[in-house]
């Protein structure tokens, strides 16, 4: 367990489908609530040339957005620096069927960064991406298409084990974001049986040593109301000693630590 008051998972006003509250202002909410440490985690600009999956195109920054997001945290970072470590970094996704664009990606920034994560919200089924927590209709589609809501956790938790198992490069992130995003709609899809490759999954995360994420987001989600991972497996994971760092997945300032007092 994180012994340092820190939030390790928050966005920003560079966030495409997030709200515009300052930087400052998600800053002062961590100061407010007694965090020592704060890890801002926009989602990093898309491969180059890869068609934004999301309906909405709003995955990630554009490369401009970024140099700005990572200017203006570097200030803040100098300006609050006897108040509360700030850690620059970014949300990199891991894109199945453009494993060089995200390698790419990750070199391009990791080394200007002081944290990182690297989360799956797109699986490549067939000929194309489908959302995995876009909304509950798009993670309709991915039950379709692979035939039950087992099957699409299952699918879900393939991808994962393929982002852990492989070689991103020198600077890629060693924290897994939101291990059990597909419960995400849990409420409208039901699990009928545990995942079969759902404990080899965490296996693995330990495997190649990452933390986790435990990220309380979820507990905002209406269709959710649970962290991810959820309680039971953060017994697992402790259990094989994964370091675990929580995280808000915050989207807006007042989110910052949100629900960081949840019991399990």
């Amino acid at each position: 367990m994180q012994l340092t008051k820190w939030d390790g998972h928050v966005h920003s006003p560079y966030c495409p489908h997030g709200t515009k509250d300052s930087l400052r202002s998600y800053i002062e909410t961590a100061l407010d609530r007694g965090l020592e440490r704060i890890s801002f985690t926009e989602h990093a600009p898309l491969p180059e040339g890869l068609d934004d999956p999301a309906p909405e195109k709003d995955s990630g920054m554009t490369f401009e957005d970024a140099e700005r997001y990572i200017e203006e945290l570097t200030a803040l970072r100098e300006e609050y620096k006897d108040q509360i470590d700030i850690r620059i970094g970014l949300e990199f996704d891991y894109f199945e069927n453009d494993v060089d664009g995200t390698r790419d990606i990750i070199a391009r920034y990791a080394p200007r960064l002081t944290d990182g994560i690297l989360s799956l919200h797109y699986l490549w089924i067939g000929d194309r991406y489908y959302s995995v927590d876009y909304s509950d209709d798009t993670f309709a589609e991915i039950v379709e298409v692979m035939g039950s809501v087992k099957k699409a956790h299952e699918r879900y938790y393939e991808g994962i084990q393929a982002l852990l198992m492989t070689n991103l490069g020198e600077h890629q992130p060693k924290r897994l974001g939101h291990l059990t995003l597909p419960t995400k709609y849990i409420k409208r899809f039901p699990l009928e049986a545990e995942p079969d490759n759902l404990i080899e999954t965490i296996k693995k995360v330990r495997q190649v040593d990452f933390s986790l994420d435990v990220n309380t987001a979820g507990f905002r989600k209406p269709l959710c109301g649970l962290p991810y991972p959820y309680p039971e497996l953060l017994t697992v994971t402790q259990s094989l000693g994964i370091p675990l760092v929580y995280g808000s997945d915050a989207h807006l300032a007042q989110d910052v630590a949100a629900d960081f007092d949840f019991n399990w």
